[in-house]
């Protein structure tokens, strides 16, 4: 059993970028995007032995909080249904008696076609 108040916990986002138009030389109006959460999944694999420690379902608001013994980690995060880019995995370190904090982005997927 993990010790009490040590893991991993955090929030699922879907990023969506976004844009500026140059209204008049030098002047530019736009935004810088936003984000909305994506509840979603992802699993957390030992990298020593690369077995899977656990897979874990977000709360409907994207967030979650995962306790782990104090140690590294992979998070992979699993695919979302739609139009979007699964982020890479990303390894994290979870300290005794420390939350590691995490964010976890999905980015729209680029589509293109050839005619």
């Amino acid at each position: 059993a993990a010790p009490a108040f040590t893991g991993i916990r955090g929030q699922t986002f879907i990023y969506q970028p976004g844009f500026a138009v140059e209204v008049s030389p030098g002047n530019w109006l736009g935004d810088g995007g936003f984000t909305y959460p994506a509840p979603t999944s992802f699993t957390v694999m030992s990298p020593r032995s690369r077995h899977p420690v656990g897979h874990f379902i977000t709360a409907s608001n994207s967030s979650f909080q995962v306790s782990l013994p104090p140690g590294k980690y992979i998070v992979i995060p699993d695919a979302l249904f739609g139009l979007t880019a699964t982020p890479t995995s990303f390894e994290v370190t979870v300290r005794l008696r420390h939350y590691t904090d995490i964010l976890i982005y999905y980015e729209p997927a680029v589509i293109s076609a050839t005619p």
